[in-house]
């Protein structure tokens, strides 16, 4: 058999072997999460240059594409676990100042799920809060003791229904 006919059936081969292999590229993932880690942005950036020169991008991306991601088509595994997301790796606090009022939006990640606290100050004073955080679905608001205040659901049709705390309508937002 002449080389070119090898190189062919090999090539269609391949094609068989990785059909329908989009996936989640963990390894490429694994790879870019930890270049995120490097502190500095010139350290950082050159450290990507130099993973991408070398070229360690290049061969995350091909072993994703060919092997792991082709692995998980047929199997419905990826021996690559995903990276993982770290309380550290998400922002922590935004400030938001609008004259002589305050908010600080901090975000965190508890063993129930994401919470959103919102904390207001007036002229330097605590003003109030309020944590939100998804339960059964349905966004729910909470006072700084702990009450529901309100609960938001977003309905089959689209529509946003806000509930008070007794559970009565208050308002509804349509996309439309």
């Amino acid at each position: 058999m002449k080389r070119a006919h090898r190189i062919g059936i090999g090539l269609i081969a391949l094609a068989f072997l990785t059909s329908g292999c989009f996936g989640p590229f963990n390894l490429t993932r694994r790879l870019y999460n930890w270049n995120a880690q490097v502190v500095g942005k010139w350290e950082r950036e050159f450290m990507f240059i130099l993973l991408a020169w070398a070229p360690v991008y290049g061969l995350t991306v091909l072993g994703d594409g060919i092997v792991f991601n082709s692995m998980e088509f047929w199997t419905g595994k990826n021996p690559v676990d995903p990276p993982s997301i770290r309380q550290s790796d998400l922002p922590r606090t935004k400030r938001l100042v609008r004259g002589d009022g305050e908010a600080h939006l901090t975000y965190a990640l508890t063993p129930t799920g994401p919470q959103l606290l919102v904390e207001q100050f007036r002229q330097g004073q605590a003003a109030g809060s309020l944590r939100l955080e998804q339960r059964d679905g349905k966004t729910v608001g909470l006072d700084a003791e702990g009450r529901v205040v309100f609960t938001a659901e977003t309905l089959a049709d689209g529509r946003i229904v806000v509930r008070d705390s007794s559970g009565q309508p208050v308002g509804t937002h349509s996309t439309n």
